[in-house]
């Protein structure tokens, strides 16, 4: 699944299981975890194509981890997501032609299109 996969970040485990599902489904290696740690290693493991993160994790903040792991991964492309406005508005200051905002509950059929955009310019 190398350069393929799609990671979701997302601590509520019946949300996180709903996305990687529906992703699945539509035919999108699609991987989850509910904390930064698990991220930074499936991110090692996979090195994915889309990253979809929840802002507020248990332990730490999904914008500032988004924003360094681009560094390392430049051409993936990254989703941040949360239920809560203000952290919505600190993720939009974040954006970046590499990011993309969107409000929980997640669209998933916006989301698909998210990663089917992100690997239509990959080439796929």
């Amino acid at each position: 699944m190398s350069g393929d996969a799609v990671v979701i970040i997302e601590d509520n485990e019946d949300l996180r299981e709903e996305i990687v599902d529906f992703l699945c489904r539509r035919g999108r290696p699609a991987v989850g975890c509910g904390t930064l740690a698990e991220a930074q290693d499936l991110c090692r493991r996979h090195t994915p194509f889309v990253v979809v993160a929840d802002i507020n994790l248990p332990d730490g903040d999904g914008v500032a981890f988004c924003r360094d792991m681009a560094q390392q991964y430049p051409e993936t492309k990254w989703v941040l997501m949360s239920g809560n406005a203000d952290l919505v508005r600190q993720g939009n200051k974040a954006r970046t032609a590499a990011f993309a905002v969107i409000d929980k509950p997640v669209p998933l059929r916006t989301l698909d299109r998210f990663v089917a955009d992100a690997a239509a310019r990959r080439g796929r």
